[in-house]
């Protein structure tokens, strides 16, 4: 009998200093200053962030500490966006969503999903059931996201067939990686695909697990309605429409389906199946 899902996410170290507790990845290699997180927001001061455009603020910063030996460390300092975001900002109800997060990324690292190691959390009491947080993980090191990688005018003549094909199965396999360890996605888009090495042999990353779920063996539904929510982000950015062709969706479509035999002989079915209901989606979005 398979353990409940909440006992198959490995545990983090709890360290609590009074308003603020620091949750490390006991998995992690690397060397880690616990005094520097627990002083982060100060440590964020002196460095330029990078602005969200629903948040309207400076929500994540790339930071390279003396103690740290690779590529340096991504801080995303958890925010609301839109019309919530402008009553709420950095405040949320407890910690669940940012343990959550944490929790399902070191898991799929120790399933083998190709993603950011994660380092740590670190969560400060503000007021009453209230805290604001902050999420540390590694850069990978020399990759672009797949929407800066399309909005590229030169990588879209550089990438013919033969790199589209390797593209697509390395797009695929990582997000297969991801379903295998039964993750369903919360917000699949283009952005959150990093990819290095797009010309010659392809490597691609699913980031960002904030709002992911672990849903154990996940179906044929389950799995192409994360892969739907991920082609609709292609119709979201003009720069995406043009470089993805209908034949870039089936290659990848082939691609994620190859290694289960059971899915794969049936892909042209699965394609005109789903391509249909996202027409349909669309249609409707359009109207409204």
């Amino acid at each position: 009998m398979q353990a409940p899902l909440t006992e198959m996410l490995p545990p983090a170290e709890r360290r609590p200093d009074g308003r603020v507790v620091l949750y490390v990845n006991g998995d992690y290699a690397g060397a880690v200053n616990r005094e520097d997180l627990f002083r982060l927001p100060a440590v964020l001061e002196g460095l330029p962030g990078n602005t969200s455009r629903l948040a309207g603020a400076a929500t994540w910063w790339q930071w390279k500490p003396a103690w740290h030996t690779g590529a340096g460390l991504v801080v995303r300092k958890y925010c609301h966006g839109g019309v919530f975001g402008a009553l709420a900002g950095t405040l949320f109800l407890g910690d669940g969503r940012m343990l959550n997060e944490f929790s399902l990324s070191m898991y799929a690292r120790r399933r083998g999903v190709p993603t950011a190691t994660p380092v740590a959390v670190r969560i400060q009491k503000a007021c009453g059931p209230f805290v604001r947080a902050h999420y540390v993980s590694e850069r990978i090191a020399d990759t672009v996201n797949l929407l800066e990688l399309l909005k590229d005018a030169g990588m879209g003549d550089a990438l013919g067939a033969p790199e589209r094909r390797r593209l697509s199965q390395a797009i695929g396999a990582a997000i297969a990686a991801m379903h295998d360890a039964g993750i369903v996605h919360a917000d699949l888009n283009l952005k959150n695909i990093l990819v290095r090495d797009a010309l010659g042999r392809p490597e691609a990353f699913v980031i960002d697990f904030d709002k992911a779920k672990l849903a154990g063996h996940l179906t044929l539904e389950q799995r192409m309605a994360n892969l739907m929510r991920l082609d609709r982000s292609i119709a979201k950015w003009a720069a995406a429409r043009r470089a993805v062709h209908s034949a870039d969706r089936l290659r990848f479509l082939r691609a994620y389906l190859q290694p289960y035999p059971q899915w794969s002989g049936q892909w042209r079915h699965i394609a005109r199946r789903y391509a249909s209901r996202h027409l349909r989606h669309y249609a409707f979005r359009q109207q409204g």
